[in-house]
This record gives C-alpha cells, sequence and structure tokens, in this order.
C-alpha cells in the first residue's frame, strides 16, 4: 500500500494531478487547472490561426471540451497539455472546414514570439514585423510545426501526434522550416542594405 500512495502523490503533481483531482469533483482543482491552461491554450489558438475574434469562444470551447472528456485522458499517452493542444488543433481545424477557407498563421504567431526584452518599443514592433514577414515564406504546414514544436514547445512527439506526423518528421519538417526561415532572413538582410 506504501508503493502505492507514493505513487499515488507523484502523479497528483502539476497539470496532471489537477485533472485528477478535477476528476473527482474537487472544484479548486478544476478552476487551477484551467486557468493554468488559459493562456497556453489562448496563444495556441493565435498561432494555429484563428480570429482574434474567435479566441474567446474557441478557447472557452477547448476548455469545456477537455472538462467534459476529462475521465478519458491518460497521462501514460501523453501530456495534459498536449491532449488540450489535440482538442484545439481539432477544433481549429473544423473551424477552416466549416468557413471554407484557410486562415494563415503569420500574424497569429506574433502572440507566441519569443517575449525578449527589446531596448524600444520600436524595435519590438521591428521584430514582430520581421518575424511575420520571414514566416510567410513557410508552408501551412511548416507554420503549423514551427508553432507547436518550436514556439510552443512541445516535444516532437507530442507535435507530431497533434499534426497526424512521426516524431521524426515533425523534427525533418523544423529544420527544413528553419533552413528556409535562414535564406529568407538573409535575403531580407541584403535588401535591406541595397535600400540604404
Amino acid at each position: 500500500m506504501e508503493d502505492e500512495e507514493g505513487r499515488s502523490s507523484e502523479v497528483e503533481t502539476g497539470l496532471s494531478g489537477l485533472a485528477l483531482r478535477a476528476r473527482r469533483g474537487e472544484s479548486l482543482a478544476a478552476d487551477l487547472l484551467f486557468s493554468a491552461l488559459l493562456p497556453r491554450i489562448t496563444r495556441g489558438a493565435l498561432a494555429l490561426g484563428a480570429s482574434p475574434a474567435d479566441v474567446p469562444d474557441l478557447v472557452q470551447d477547448v476548455l469545456l471540451a477537455g472538462h467534459r472528456s476529462l475521465a478519458s485522458f491518460d497521462p501514460d499517452r501523453g501530456s495534459l497539455e498536449a491532449w488540450f493542444f489535440a482538442i484545439l488543433v481539432h477544433r481549429v481545424r473544423n473551424g477552416r472546414r466549416a468557413d471554407g477557407r484557410r486562415r494563415h498563421l503569420v500574424s497569429r504567431l506574433l502572440v507566441l514570439a519569443p517575449r525578449q526584452t527589446a531596448p524600444t518599443a520600436a524595435d519590438a514592433v521591428e521584430a514582430r514585423l520581421t518575424l511575420a514577414r520571414l514566416l510567410s515564406f513557410l508552408t501551412g504546414r511548416e507554420r503549423e510545426v514551427v508553432a507547436l514544436y518550436e514556439i510552443a514547445e512541445l516535444s516532437a512527439e507530442e507535435a507530431g501526434s497533434l499534426l497526424g506526423i512521426s516524431a521524426a518528421g515533425i523534427r525533418s519538417i523544423a529544420r527544413d522550416a528553419r533552413a528556409r526561415l535562414a535564406s529568407a532572413a538573409v535575403a531580407e538582410r541584403f535588401a535591406e542594405r541595397k535600400r540604404r
């Protein structure tokens, strides 16, 4: 029994622990869980191309769907965060199908751009605009991989399971995207020097 109790307290740490407690009906655990997930799901929704006007409803829908099916979450199959991202990806894809068009990720990825301190506000704006221009050189699939694997920092396995690609495929697409971004950055710097 001690071993089981020790394992039980180990499992009930972090988001997975909050999920287990929320499953048992602890409302405070559910509140803490969804408060922790809210900002990541919001940034993920924007990175995946959801309209900023639609994001609050989409995030609420994802959290509600996750809450309703929390009993099916299996921590042995992946992290809780990846599980919620899977719900998010499916909702966004379904939204695109319903709209009959694909939305671009470029401007939404800016929300997930690294939050480094820029010397001035103008430099921060310029860095985000540069990121948007560079990301426009990527295909839709590359932007999805960059959003989940590079920016949201999901593991290759988690990003792969969300996008239906093997972990090796995720790493390969990310490597190709980084090379394409590096080439685009060089071309952009060259064009900037020519303008001077």
